[in-house]
């Protein structure tokens, strides 16, 4: 079993690939070479991948994704919403729930 603090290092590198792979599909020009659409595929999916994920995750958890991964939120986002023991129980499943899949490609 993983500490949250592993999870949440797991999570930030899937959300720079994230952030990444969103720059390299904007700067696609279909002039380019065989690789670089190749690559641009690759993004594409790992981008649709992970909105797919997102999208069928508890609303909870994909607030705390979004908020404190994606996005990267004020880190006291949160205070208003829940109490600390509750955020983080509910930052706890959003990661399980996002490391389980298969967007760690």
């Amino acid at each position: 079993m993983q500490t949250l603090k592993a999870m949440a290092k797991q999570m930030q590198l899937i959300a720079i690939k994230y952030r990444q792979a969103k720059i390299q599909v904007m700067l696609f020009h279909p002039s380019m070479d065989a690789q670089q659409k190749q690559r641009y595929e690759y993004h594409q999916k790992f981008i649709e991948a992970f909105h797919y994920l997102l999208d069928h995750m508890t609303p909870e958890n994909r607030i705390i994704i979004l908020n404190d991964f994606v996005e990267k939120k004020d880190h006291l986002w949160w205070v208003e919403l829940y109490a600390r023991s509750t955020y983080y129980r509910q930052k706890n499943l959003a990661l399980k729930e996002v490391l389980a899949s298969e967007i760690q490609m």
